[in-house]
């Protein structure tokens, strides 16, 4: 006779497929890009849900995601209009 139990023998083996079902669920996440470049850290999980729950609802997304290498160093692409006369008036009475 067998020292394990019926019982510790199905928990067991539910435990293996879980654990494994999850092993394959992340890498198809990876493949298919549903993990966020943020993933990690304590707020991982939940940032790895609402942004695989984002690309797999809309996938046509309104706002367009770029690199980091496509992110301007400068704050603006197009010319910034002059500080006008109010905004001098308000920063020399805040200077004060």
């Amino acid at each position: 006779m067998s020292k394990i139990s019926r019982r510790k023998l199905i928990t067991t083996g539910i435990a293996a497929a879980a654990v494994s079902g999850l092993a394959v669920a992340a890498k198809l996440a990876q493949r298919h890009g549903l993990i966020p470049p943020d993933g990690r850290g304590i707020y991982g999980p939940g940032e790895t849900v609402t942004y695989a729950a984002q690309r797999l609802l809309n996938r046509n997304t309104p706002a367009r995601e770029f690199s980091r290498s496509q992110i301007s160093t400068n704050p603006f692409a197009n010319e910034v209009e002059p500080l006008g006369p109010e905004f001098q008036r308000f920063q020399a009475v805040r200077s004060q």
